[in-house]
């Protein structure tokens, strides 16, 4: 690794306190999400986001029945959520799950998902996508 690449590691490629950083809306309804690292993420409203070429990760808050709203699939990217604290279901194709805190989901390419926050508390998790064939990340970025 070059001396550039490795003075960047060092001064840029952490974010800390991911849940305390700018509150967005990505159009689910009952939900916050900040963005952490995606291709283009950071920018002067999230001073503190790192960019990526291909992976996303945002944290997601959803209050109590929060959700997804109808549902979509994605051509361009594979997703992934990994429950922090509360209960979610989620539809993933033809199949549904009941998820809690320490469960990961897995949201093909191409195939139908939505979810929403089925406990009596919020929901906390984290969101990561990888971005496939040069696609643009979902959240605003």
């Amino acid at each position: 690794m070059d001396d550039k690449m490795t003075k960047k590691m060092n001064d840029t490629f952490c974010v800390r306190d991911s849940f305390n950083q700018p509150e967005e809306n990505h159009g689910h309804p009952g939900s916050i999400s900040r963005v952490i690292l995606g291709p283009g993420s950071t920018r002067a409203d999230r001073p503190n986001a790192v960019n990526t070429e291909r992976l996303v990760i945002h944290t997601n808050e959803y209050e109590i029945d929060g959700l997804s709203g109808d549902g979509h699939a994605h051509e361009d990217q594979e997703q992934a959520f990994y429950l922090l604290e509360g209960e979610m279901e989620v539809e993933v194709g033809e199949e549904t799950y009941r998820l809690q805190a320490g469960d990961c989901v897995f949201l093909p390419r191409s195939v139908f998902h939505k979810h929403r926050n089925i406990g009596d508390c919020p929901l906390k998790f984290l969101f990561i996508s990888a971005m496939l064939n040069g696609g643009k990340p979902s959240g605003g970025q």
